[in-house]
């Protein structure tokens, strides 16, 4: 939501909403683990990433194949 919706604030179109909200997903799994790993506490910050990593690769593969199944309108 946090990637698609300010899309289509800023008037973008449908294809290019769809592959932000897709990318800002994956980036923030990546920043948490990072962040974690650098901060030294992945025992208990890490945990959020843990948890986010798996659901977020479930909830993606759902959501694109949502949108696999219904086109963007041009």
């Amino acid at each position: 939501m946090i990637g698609y919706w300010p899309g289509r604030l800023f008037r973008m179109n449908e294809r290019d909403s769809r592959t932000i909200a897709i990318e800002v997903g994956m980036q923030n799994g990546g920043l948490a683990s990072g962040i974690a790993k650098e901060v030294g506490k992945i025992a208990t910050v890490g945990l959020a990433a843990a948890v986010f990593g798996p659901l977020m690769n479930i909830t993606g593969s759902i959501l694109a194949s949502y949108w696999h199944r219904r086109p963007p309108k041009e």
